[in-house]
Order: structure tokens, then C-alpha cells, then sequence
């Protein structure tokens, strides 16, 4: 009889070791993993959006810090530069206004990383709830896997002691009862998430009394951090830019060719010129609206799509790559003319650029030129006359 119990107790434990444990630990593996994923997607997007918020910060640092310098050196610069220089001549090195910024780009860069972050924002909220609905997917599964594995569990060891006067009935019937609708787990998931939360909020608001000695960015004083999602509009609309316009440009040579780029003239003198990439399509006299979106690229943001694939996803450090002047004139040591007749509607620019290093040891300044076209003449003559008055 001794024999008989122990053989029912041996396959007792060789059905929880065959059957029941290694599911229980392929489940624990699983869990793991999908913990590791969690964690890692919920990095990269919180990640992206702290990026996203330090380039909005850098950005209006550098405008801000520009605008001064602007008010203090350039503006004062461009008001004394002589007006009456003849058309097709240029300025000497005593003239050629020297340091000249635009605050323009930096506004536009600015403009921009707020719009970059805003995109950010409603794209990452996105992830992280499709996250959430996937971390609920999965306690569901996993509570339901390991509810039917510890009722074998029971039943195997009630088969064992019906002999004995029976233990295992409350317990049975508890796991039978134990509720698994999904309202129950989502607020049990929910709870967790709350909990975790509030201790995160407790953990920002005892760094933040540390903090509290530190000045706030310039010019932001009064704004609540809790006010975001801030949205600017185009810097295509802004008040320091005077004229925007798909033009074709050319260098001087032989070989080189005609190129599509967005010329936009600021409010501080300077003619600002974008490269448009060749997949845009787009031609001289195109809305200029259409052209600056061809430089801004999509939005990306980690998901769990790309986190499963391996991808590696771009940071807004370089989300502001083609937002970048190709070619930049500081109008103040320019000239601007008209082409002849056999080229009507073409017109040319001229920059005296002071020379730095050895070339100073051979002459003060050097000219730089560029030929544009228009579709007609009458819009290369107006693009002239407001490169001229700017």
C-alpha cells in the first residue's frame, strides 16, 4: 500500500513537471520578454519626446540670444549702409556691412521645432495608448493561461487525495469564480499604471524644490509647463519675412545647370535660399507654401512596428537638416540687376564678402554671383525691386 501511494504521488509530480511547469516557465519567459519590450518602446518614446522638447528650448535660446544681437550690432549696421551704390557695381571693404544675422532663420527654426514637437506629442500619445491596450491584451492572456493551468493543477491533486476528506473544494471553486472579465483586469492594469504614475509626480515635484532657485528661459516668464501643446503658425506668414518664391538658380560656369529653390527675401536683408529636393516635381512660379513643405520630412516616431523590426528611428536633432539655408546673401554688400534681352528674364546678384586668413594678404574683399530666372519678366522685375527696397 506504501508503494501504491508513492507511485500516485510520482506521477502527481511528473504531470506538474511535463505538463504544468514548463508552460508556467515558457509563460514567465514570455512575460519577461514582453516586459522588456514595454520598457524599451516606452524609453524611445519618452526619449523622443524629451529631444523634441530640448530642441524646442535650443531653438528659442538661439532666437532669442540672435534677436539681441540683432537690435544691438546688425540693425544699426544695415540703417547706416549706403543706398546710393550703382546698379551692377559693388561695395569696397569699407562699405560691406560686416557681421551681418538674420533673425528670420532662427524664428523660422523655431516656429518649426514647436510644430515639430506638437506632431511629436499627438503621434507618441498615440503609441503609448496602443502600449497600454497591448500591456491590457496581454494580463488578460496571461491570466487566463494561468487560471486553466492551476485548475489542472487542482484537479490533479484532488484526484490524489479523494481519498482523503477534501481540502482542495474551496480552492477549486475560487479559481472557477475568480473573475476574468475584461472590466475587472483593465482596472486592475489601470490601478498599476495610477500607482506608478503618482509616485513618478512624486519624484518631478521633489526635484523640482531643488530647481526652484534656477531662472527661468528668457521671455518665458509666467508660462505654465503644464500649458503645452503650444502651436505656432507658418514661418511662411511670419512678420520678418518680406517675399517668398520658387525661383531657378544658377551659379556662374559653364557647367553648372539650372536648380529649383525657395528664395525668401526677411525683413533684416537677407535673401534666404532652400535647395528643393529633385522628388518634389516642382517648378519656377510654384506656391511657395507647397515648396516649404517639401523640406520639412515626415514625422517618425518609435512604435511598436518598428521596435519589433529592428528600425532605428530618427531624432529630431536631425528632423531640421533641410531646413537649412543652402545659400545665404546679406543684401546690405549685394547688387542686384537685370539681364539683357537674350536672357529677359533672368537677373543676377553680386555679394562683396570680406576675405579671412591668408587671402586677406592678397585684396580685403572677393565677389560672389548668382544668376536667377523667373517665368516672365515681369516677375523677375518684381522679385528685383523687393530684393532692392528690403
Amino acid at each position: 500500500s506504501a508503494g501504491n501511494v508513492a507511485g500516485k504521488y510520482d506521477e502527481t509530480v511528473k504531470y506538474m513537471d511535463e505538463e504544468v511547469l514548463p508552460q508556467l516557465s515558457s509563460l514567465l519567459d514570455h512575460l519577461k520578454s514582453e516586459v522588456m519590450f514595454t520598457e524599451k518602446l516606452g524609453d524611445s518614446i519618452m526619449n523622443e519626446l524629451e529631444t523634441a522638447e530640448d530642441e524646442v528650448c535650443r531653438a528659442w535660446d538661439s532666437y532669442y540670444t540672435t534677436t539681441l544681437d540683432f537690435f544691438g550690432s546688425s540693425s544699426e549696421a544695415i540703417k547706416d549702409r549706403p543706398i546710393d551704390v550703382p546698379e551692377g557695381s559693388t561695395q569696397d571693404s569699407d562699405t560691406a556691412v560686416k557681421g551681418c544675422v538674420d533673425v528670420w532663420v532662427e524664428e523660422m527654426r523655431y516656429r518649426m521645432a514647436v510644430a515639430f514637437l506638437s506632431s511629436v506629442w499627438e503621434m507618441c500619445s498615440s503609441e503609448l495608448s496602443k502600449l497600454f491596450l497591448s500591456m491590457k491584451d496581454a494580463e488578460c492572456n496571461r491570466r487566463n493561461q494561468v487560471k486553466e493551468l492551476l485548475i489542472k493543477a487542482t484537479q490533479r491533486q484532488e484526484r490524489l487525495w479523494v481519498g482523503l476528506p477534501s481540502v482542495v473544494n474551496p480552492i477549486l471553486n475560487e479559481l472557477v469564480e475568480w473573475p476574468m472579465e475584461r472590466r475587472v483586469v483593465e482596472d486592475d492594469v489601470q490601478y498599476s499604471i495610477r500607482e506608478r504614475a503618482q509616485a513618478i509626480q512624486r519624484d518631478e515635484a521633489e526635484r523640482k524644490k531643488t530647481d526652484e532657485s534656477k531662472p527661468l528661459s528668457p521671455g518665458l516668464t509666467g508660462v505654465h509647463e503644464g500649458d503645452g501643446n503650444f502651436e505656432l503658425s507658418s514661418p511662411l506668414v511670419s512678420d520678418l519675412m518680406c517675399k517668398a518664391k520658387v525661383i531657378e538658380k544658377r551659379s556662374p560656369g559653364m557647367m553648372s545647370s539650372w536648380k529649383i529653390s525657395l528664395a525668401v527675401i526677411t525683413c533684416d536683408s537677407f535673401l534666404q535660399l532652400f535647395e528643393l529636393p529633385p522628388s518634389c516635381k516642382l517648378h519656377s512660379g510654384s506656391a511657395p507654401e507647397v515648396a516649404f513643405a517639401n523640406l520639412i520630412p515626415p514625422v517618425v516616431v518609435p512604435s511598436m512596428e518598428g521596435v519589433k523590426g529592428g528600425v532605428k528611428f530618427p531624432s529630431s536633432k536631425y528632423w531640421f537638416d533641410h531646413l537649412m539655408p543652402s545659400e545665404s546673401f546679406a543684401l546690405p554688400n549685394c547688387t542686384v540687376s537685370l539681364q539683357d534681352e537674350k536672357n529677359p528674364n533672368s537677373f543676377e546678384i553680386v555679394e562683396t564678402l570680406l576675405t579671412s586668413g591668408a587671402s586677406k594678404m592678397f585684396t580685403k574683399t572677393i565677389n560672389r554671383k548668382m544668376q536667377f530666372r523667373a517665368i516672365t519678366r515681369e516677375e523677375a522685375k518684381d522679385f528685383v525691386d523687393a530684393l532692392k527696397r528690403s
